[in-house]
Order: structure tokens, then C-alpha cells, then sequence
């Protein structure tokens, strides 16, 4: 059984709100990206781009056994508002194609845990599981937060949310930066003139920035495993106006009591690191 759960979270991603969890219905969300005050602070950095409107809708999934509701399955699914997928198509073709693989994902894991959690359910059956008023015993919930929309970058992150009825649930996250003109998902090649030395710049961000969190890491250990995780493209992380984010979920770099973590690499901290094409330098307007 856990072999299988620890597998799901290896195969296992926050756009200026969070998609609501008990709501069926589209909510139309925009991100406070427009700008004022402009201070220039490298050469080709944008100085202004205009923000895109977006909807999240969820999308619901059952496993059903013994006449019970035994998993509840939750995806969301983003789509630009219509003026905005009418003006960059290739953009809202990307997020259509993010929206069915992860529709696609979330119903194969679900068979792929069927076995296991029937028999979890059988065996705890006599304990009182299911009685009057009970809530189904499994769920897998992958909910999405804005970052950054704009006629440059588009950029989410979901949090993955899986109990299979261990001692605990796990989180995971799964980071997305689309180039809204292209429609492209931008890798750290991308994003970045150069990655060298990126692996030590991000787990000094994360010392840093989560001091208490972090106390159980073995730096040089943890280099390794941040440099793998770029190696395999398999770090997750976003952008919004002033950092790349990086995303570290449920056993990512530590034991589970480490929690997940957030780490900053602001702009212009490492502006000569990053590719000021998909950089904003300017000053996001107040209010």
C-alpha cells in the first residue's frame, strides 16, 4: 500500500486566490498586475504588461463501493476569460491541454488506489466507518492559486492535496509559467540566462527564509537533491511580478515534519541570473 502511496507523490503543483474547494460554479478572477511608478532597473525588463482575466472551475470525481462514496476527487480547471483567450489563443490551447491531463491524471491515480482503499474500507468497516453522517474516508484535491497574468507571462501552481488513510495526509505542488504570446510552458532554460550555481542559490533562499523549518537540513545533501530535481526537471516552482517561486512539497528536502515551503528568489536580488524577457521590474499599482 504505501509503496503505492509514495509512488503517487513522486508522480505528483497558488494565481491571486484560492479555487474554492465546495463550489461548482466558474468564479472570474483577475490578477493585480497593473502597474504605475515605473523604476526601470534593467536593461529590457518590462516595464509594463497588461493583466488577463481567468476563470477556475472545479471538476468532481467518485469512488464508489459497497453503495458508498468511499474517495472524493476534485481538479480545477483554468480557463482565460473570452476576450482574453480570443487574444492569445495558443495561450488558452495550453491550459486546456493542463486542464485534461490533469482530468486524465487525477481518474488514473483513482483506479491505480481503488484496491487499496476498498480493502482499507472492508477492514475498517466494523469501526464504524460510514456511520450516519460520516464523509468518505479518501480524497485527492488538486486546487490551483494565480501567480502572475499578463500579456508576458502566465503562471500557476497547484497544490495537491492526497490522503489514502495513513497517519497523515502529504502535499504536493506542481508549478506552471506559460509565455502567454506562445502558449509555451517555460523551463529554468528558459526563465534563466544561466542555472549554474542555481541549486546553492536556492537552498541558501531557503535556509534563509525559513530558518525554524529548516534546522534539520544537511546543506550539502540538500544540494544534491535540489540539483537532481533541475536535472530532471522535476523542481516545481512559478512567477509572479517580483520572484520566482519555488515549491518545495511533503518530503521534497526533509522529513514530513519540515512541512512544504516557499522560497523566493526575488529579481532583482539575482537580475543577472535571470532572462529579462519574462521579467518585470517595474512597481505594481496600490489599491
Amino acid at each position: 500500500m504505501w509503496k503505492k502511496v509514495l509512488a503517487a507523490g513522486s508522480a505528483v503543483f497558488a494565481l491571486g486566490f484560492l479555487a474554492p474547494i465546495d463550489s461548482g460554479c466558474s468564479i472570474v478572477w483577475s490578477t493585480a498586475s497593473c502597474e504605475e511608478g515605473m523604476q526601470l532597473k534593467a536593461p529590457d525588463g518590462l516595464e509594463y504588461s497588461t493583466p488577463l482575466a481567468y476563470d477556475s472551475i472545479v471538476q468532481r470525481a467518485e469512488l464508489k463501493h459497497d453503495d458508498r462514496v468511499i474517495m472524493t476527487g476534485r481538479t480545477y480547471e483554468v480557463e482565460l476569460a473570452v476576450q482574453s483567450a480570443r487574444k492569445f489563443p495558443k495561450l488558452q490551447r495550453a491550459l486546456e491541454r493542463l486542464a485534461t491531463d490533469n482530468w486524465a491524471y487525477m481518474h488514473k491515480m483513482m483506479k491505480y488506489w481503488e484496491p487499496d482503499l476498498i480493502e482499507q474500507y472492508n477492514a475498517h468497516k466494523a469501526d464504524g466507518w460510514f456511520s450516519d453522517g460520516s464523509t468518505p474516508p479518501f480524497c485527492y484535491e488538486l486546487k490551483f492559486s494565480g501567480l502572475r497574468a499578463d500579456t508576458t507571462v502566465f503562471s500557476c501552481v497547484g497544490e495537491e492535496f492526497i490522503f489514502l488513510g495513513g497517519a497523515h495526509p502529504v502535499t504536493y505542488y506542481r508549478g506552471h509559467v506559460f509565455d502567454t504570446k506562445s502558449g509555451q510552458e517555460l523551463n529554468l532554460d528558459d526563465i534563466f540566462e544561466t542555472t549554474e550555481g542555481l541549486a546553492e542559490i536556492i537552498v541558501h533562499e531557503t535556509t534563509a527564509q525559513c530558518r525554524e523549518q529548516t534546522k534539520m537540513i544537511d546543506k550539502k545533501e540538500t544540494v544534491k537533491k535540489v540539483q537532481k530535481m533541475i536535472d530532471d526537471h522535476k523542481l516545481q516552482y512559478g512567477m509572479t511580478e517580483e520572484a520566482l517561486v519555488v515549491y518545495f512539497g511533503s518530503y521534497a528536502i526533509g522529513p514530513y515534519a519540515m512541512g512544504t515551503m516557499e522560497v523566493k528568489l526575488p529579481y532583482t536580488k539575482y537580475m543577472n541570473m535571470f532572462n529579462n524577457k519574462y521579467v518585470f521590474y517595474g512597481e505594481k499599482a496600490k489599491g
